[in-house]
């Protein structure tokens, strides 16, 4: 039995031994030398198998043709013409129907129901033409469609009296989604907005004409939802400007007629409140309820539309049915009582789904900012006097403990807020800026027990985000809410001031010196109070307010003591106001070296 390879054979073996080793040697080398470069050729050729499968596959061509393929237009002239003739054929069809029409061969309600079923074909026949493959056959054909149907639309309702608004209006939505499912499912761009455009003004115009107000306001809130979720698969996000615009008009000029002082003008007398209310509410319902399910779905943050959305619905949906509620006398209770209930839930939700993101994420603060405006509402709406006052505190107090707990800025924040509103319904802001601004020969008003209460929760809410928020340096805005309510706080302790000691040495009638005197003495104090504050926690930010407390004093020194002031009222004023400019600063100027000896930073 032999071997092809003579390399491969062993050589008989030699009496002399060394010689023999070397050979095996040089063929064990050669061996290995052999299997290197038969791994480094199946390895090449495995990389280029996939080239050469492309290669074999494509068609050859002459020279000549040659890249003909890559340079050819998408679409060439001929082509297009032939598109453009077909389209003037189609028209010319929906021109026989109309003139068998006016020729009375049809009866009007026929030659109405022929042209938009003439329509459907074309619209059927655009889908059919893209299936093929033909994007461009596809929207001439859609093109074609929408020119025939919203004229004839038009047409039928106020021309030939053929259709009534709610015919139109029903007739409107199903051609307008006949063709939105063609252009959805051929991604004709193009077409979408013309459909959108003419359907839009289509609705509009016979809004206008028929006065069926309420009837098209329903189909543009359809038309609204249906953009919003078209932009979410094909995202064709500007689509839904024009969409919502129109819807928010709309809904303005519905709430705008019902309220109208004396009942609605004599087109609009048939209006009824109920269904107006429904509208409005569903402009709200449709938008904020369709952008909460798309960020909590997809985790994403809200964009400038869906933010400009929230405040347009808001004000025009939901107010605009306060308005209606209002002016009708239906009551709006319910109406606070559904603002309080969503703004609950979308506490609920920002805790429950988007507490974890962080701010500049904006779902958070979108979601409770959304809240604030609905609870600030409701409660404004629903509930009154006392009750309204400690409600505002309650909330004031839980959200500012609830920005602690999570360290949310955002939620500091709302507690300001839910803060100030209970001074501005308890009349305490009212009787701080009288206390400050009132002339000095005038009486001012004593302060509530309600505005006493809020005056105590604002000097309390102050010092316990102080003292219980983190240790260490914060930026300047996360101090903002703290410091605003704080701010508050002083100022009302300080028209107290005021207003108690107006009475002690104002005499009858009252002494304008006196007053004035008085006045600049409570205004000094603070500036020095404030320093000593700031001296005793030197990470509070109510030495902001000692210089603005010392140029107020200043001025009014200017304004009021000197014109109203007698020598003994001025030496009072003068003195005081002298003192505060030097200790004030001073103890600003040493707080630091107190607040390192006492270990806060």
């Amino acid at each position: 039995m032999t071997c092809p390879d003579s390399d491969l054979v062993p050589a008989p073996a030699s009496p002399e031994g060394p010689p023999e080793s070397l050979a095996w040697e040089r063929r064990v080398a050669n061996m290995a030398e052999r299997l290197q470069k038969l791994e480094a050729r199946v390895a090449s050729l495995e990389k280029a198998g996939p080239a050469l499968a492309e290669v074999r596959s494509r068609p050859v061509l002459p020279p000549s043709l040659e890249g003909a393929e890559e340079n050819s237009p998408a679409f060439s002239p001929t082509e297009i013409l032939a598109l453009v003739g077909r389209v003037c054929l189609i028209l010319a069809g929906a021109f026989l129907i109309r003139a068998i029409t006016d020729a009375g061969t049809l009866p009007r309600p026929g030659g109405v129901t022929l042209g938009l079923a003439y329509a459907a074909a074309c619209a059927i026949l655009a889908d059919r033409v893209g299936q093929a493959g033909r994007s461009l056959g596809a929207g001439f054909y859609a093109l074609a469609a929408a020119l025939i149907a919203y004229p004839l639309l038009w047409e039928a309702t106020t021309k030939f009296g053929v259709l009534s608004p709610a015919a139109a209006a029903v007739t409107l939505v199903l051609v307008t989604s006949l063709l939105v499912t063609v252009a959805w499912r051929q991604s004709l761009n193009g077409v979408i907005w013309v459909v959108t455009l003419a359907a839009l003004g289509t609705g509009f115009a016979l809004m206008v004409t028929t006065f069926a107000i309420e009837i098209f306001t329903t189909v543009f809130l359809l038309f609204g939802a249906g953009s919003i979720w078209l932009t979410y698969g094909r995202r064709w996000h500007g689509l839904r400007w024009p969409v919502a615009i129109t819807a928010d008009c709309v809904v303005l000029a519905l709430t705008t007629l019902a309220a109208w002082p004396g009942g609605p003008p004599e087109a609009y007398r048939g209006l009824s409140v109920p269904r107006v209310l429904a509208l409005a509410l569903g402009l709200v319902l449709v938008y904020l309820g369709s952008l909460a399910m798309r960020i909590l779905q997809r985790h994403r943050a809200v964009n400038i539309f869906e933010g400009l959305q929230t405040v347009a619905v808001l004000i025009i949906g939901f107010g605009g049915a306060v308005r209606v509620a209002h002016a009708s006398g239906a009551g709006a209770v319910l109406l606070g009582v559904m603002a309080l209930v969503f703004g609950v839930g979308c506490y609920a939700i920002a805790f429950a789904f988007v507490e974890r993101q962080t701010e500049a994420g904006g779902n958070f603060a979108y979601f409770t900012s959304l809240a604030l405006v609905l609870v600030l509402a409701g409660g404004l709406i629903s509930v009154s006097g006392a009750g309204l006052v400690f409600c505002f505190l309650g909330l004031g107090l839980l959200t500012a403990g609830l920005g602690l707990r999570f360290d949310r800025v955002i939620l500091l924040a709302h507690g300001s807020v839910y803060l100030a509103a209970a001074a501005l319904v308890s009349g305490l802001l009212t009787r701080s800026f009288e206390a400050y601004l009132w002339p000095a020969r005038g009486s001012q008003q004593p302060f509530s027990l309600p505005g006493i209460a809020v005056l105590l929760t604002l000097a309390a809410a102050h010092l316990l985000i102080v003292l219980k928020r983190k240790d260490g340096a914060l930026e300047w805005y996360r101090k903002l809410p703290s410091f605003f309510i704080g701010t508050m706080a002083v100022l009302g302790m300080g028209a107290l001031a005021m207003t108690g000691l107006s009475h002690l040495v104002a005499g009858t009638p009252p002494d304008p010196g006196a007053v004035a005197a008085a006045r600049t003495s409570v205004l000094a104090l603070s500036a020095v109070a404030l320093a000593l504050l700031g001296r005793w926690r030197p990470d509070t930010e109510m030495g902001w307010l000692v210089y603005p407390f010392l140029a107020a004093s200043a001025l009014k020194l200017l304004l009021e003591d000197l014109p109203n002031g007698r020598p003994l009222t001025l030496f009072l004023a003068l003195g005081l106001f002298g003192a505060a400019l030097i200790a004030a600063p001073w103890l600003l100027r040493n707080r630091s070296t107190v607040g390192h000896k006492s270990g806060v930073d």
